[in-house]
């Protein structure tokens, strides 16, 4: 199931209940080309935002216990493929 939370309270709270899933960050209207892979504990992606006050505003942050999941919704929803964070590694 792909979740996607709407505001940062909302998804704050999932990747706490969901150590282990994965989190892609893409721009509100997402594009082929920026499509970020990450696993929910990865620091870019969690506590305070590095750049502004919130993580769901300009970006949006599309959520899955399933990799498999998120690699099919990019390529059908998107036209394009998941691009792996270079911190975490996922």
């Amino acid at each position: 199931m792909i979740v996607k939370p709407g505001n940062d309270a909302y998804y704050l709270q999932w990747i706490r209940d969901n150590p282990t899933a994965y989190v892609v960050n893409c721009y509100r209207n997402p594009t082929p080309t920026y499509l970020i892979l990450h696993t929910a504990r990865c620091q870019m992606i969690n506590g305070h935002p590095a750049r502004g006050n919130t993580w769901v505003k300009d970006y949006i942050k599309v959520c899955s216990l399933s990799r498999a999941e998120l690699e099919s919704w990019a390529k059908e929803e998107i036209g394009g493929e998941l691009h792996p964070c270079g911190i975490c590694n996922p």
